[in-house]
């Protein structure tokens, strides 16, 4: 199992500057859309699933790393952890910052597939997605200027 272990990281790595980028360029399209009024499209829609794919499937390459694939090194009590930042970050801070953007961004999609007027969807996408943006930038952000 730890032969994989460098394998999954990079592929979680890379998915996770994926849906950065996916949700960024999501939330300044939104913002764009509804300032202008535009009508909420098929390019979109197409956005949005895309994003959300990247953000499940980063979640779950997430579970599989944090309960299935750790480092025998990086294994200790929740007390250790405790007193260094960077597993305790790692091992409490990341990972329920992304479960509740996940939860954002599922109730964001939901009222979004339910409203049909095109300026309620961009509210919805740029109030939901933007909020995710913000925590992952903010909670990312403070992790590397700690460094």
């Amino acid at each position: 199992m730890q032969q994989v272990y460098p394998y999954f990281i990079k592929f979680h790595i890379i998915f996770s500057v994926l849906f950065l980028l996916t949700i960024v360029g999501i939330t300044i399209h939104s913002v764009s859309g509804w300032l202008t009024r535009k009508e909420y499209s098929k390019t979109e829609n197409l956005l949005r699933r895309l994003y959300l794919f990247l953000l499940y499937a980063d979640m779950i390459l997430g579970v599989i790393l944090y309960f299935f694939l750790q480092k025998p090194a990086e294994v200790m009590t929740t007390e250790e952890a405790m007193t260094f930042s960077t597993l305790r970050f790692w091992a409490i801070q990341h990972f329920s910052n992304i479960v509740f953007v996940v939860i954002l961004c599922t109730i964001g999609n939901m009222l979004i597939n339910k409203t049909t007027l095109s300026t309620k969807k961009f509210k919805y996408s740029v109030f939901y997605f933007g909020i995710s943006t913000i925590i992952i930038i903010i909670s990312v952000g403070f992790f590397a200027l700690r460094k």
